[in-house]
């Protein structure tokens, strides 16, 4: 029977700080972030990583939307990685989001999520 390594307990115990430390760094770079071009109003489809879920991106979203686009979460719950009812809903997704804006959709992705957006925007150009 294979033994279970437990967490590091310095990485534990130092998570408070290292959250402010991302914090601090994230406003640090706000004017970068905020001089990015302006966007043109078109959809955009965040898709997130291996067991993230829509609220794991609701940053990144509420940036983009700040730009100008019409972001939109994927509404698939927890990303399992490619199983039918996550391909067939990513793609049912990105169609209805392209129906009702009648524009292409720019896909965005995190980690596993920008491997699904790549192959999202091969086999729907």
């Amino acid at each position: 029977m294979a033994q279970t390594k437990r967490p590091s307990l310095a990485l534990f115990i130092t998570e408070p700080g290292r959250a402010i430390a991302d914090y601090g760094a994230t406003l640090a770079s706000a004017p970068v972030l905020l001089s990015a071009p302006r966007g043109d109003g078109h959809p955009v489809l965040v898709l997130p990583g291996l067991l993230a879920e829509d609220a794991s991106t609701a940053t990144m979203r509420m940036y983009l939307r700040s730009l100008g686009y019409d972001v939109h979460g994927w509404r698939l719950g927890r990303n399992l990685g490619p199983t039918a009812a996550i391909l067939s809903g990513m793609t049912a997704r990105l169609e209805e989001l392209h129906r009702g804006a009648g524009r292409s959709v720019s896909l965005v992705g995190w980690s596993l999520g920008g491997i699904f957006a790549r192959e999202l925007a091969r086999s729907r150009p």
